[in-house]
């Protein structure tokens, strides 16, 4: 750890006037506190009195001045970080959108509608990168899809009739009641 000098020696290229220029053309308000520090540090005062008329912690203080000496004024303003690298690219993203417009039982899964969990399946099967739920559905989203719930009864339904047709149809299908109603799955592997 270097320690910052301080007065003329801190920043020897600009005078105090010019930092106070800087500091009052200034629109940023987190380049004007560290403008400010610089302006005390210019002064000759100590980190702890920079921290405390700023109000900010000692170490970020002394990292701004640190900065603003090596690197120069420029610093002022904090560095653009660019985050995380997304897994899928935007191409792949825009790639996913006609495979989800077709039914999942057309791209080969033994589904209705898509889900999450299946939209997850596709992009591991397609992409080899595994999202977490909530991520998919913020893809989705922003691909235009919007999240729908299957009603458990059909909106136009009508109640009146669905009574008449039980009442009518349990004579009908009263011997079906004896029959074994279990379900059997058959897998080709099953016929040898």
């Amino acid at each position: 750890m270097t320690i910052t000098p301080r007065g003329e020696s801190f920043l020897p290229n600009i005078s105090i006037d010019e930092l106070n220029i800087l500091y009052q053309k200034e629109n940023d308000p987190k380049a004007k506190i560290r403008l400010l520090a610089a302006i005390l540090r210019k002064e000759g005062k100590t980190l702890e009195e920079i921290s405390l008329a700023v109000k900010h912690p000692l170490t970020t203080v002394g990292d701004w001045l640190r900065r603003l000496h090596t690197e120069g004024i420029s610093r002022k303003n904090n560095k653009k970080q660019s985050g995380r690298p997304k897994r899928l690219t935007d191409k792949q993203i825009e790639d996913l959108k006609p495979i989800l417009f077709k039914s999942p039982q057309e791209q080969g899964f033994p589904f209705i509608i898509w889900t999450t969990k299946l939209v997850i399946h596709l992009i591991e099967k397609l992409y080899n990168v595994s999202y977490k739920p909530l991520q998919v559905r913020r893809i989705l989203h922003r691909l235009g899809f919007s999240c729908q719930k299957p009603r458990p009864i059909h909106r136009k339904a009508n109640i009146n009739l669905q009574e008449d047709f039980k009442k009518t149809s349990n004579s009908e299908f009263n011997h079906l009641s004896a029959v074994d109603t279990r379900s059997y799955f058959w897998t080709k592997a099953s016929f040898r």
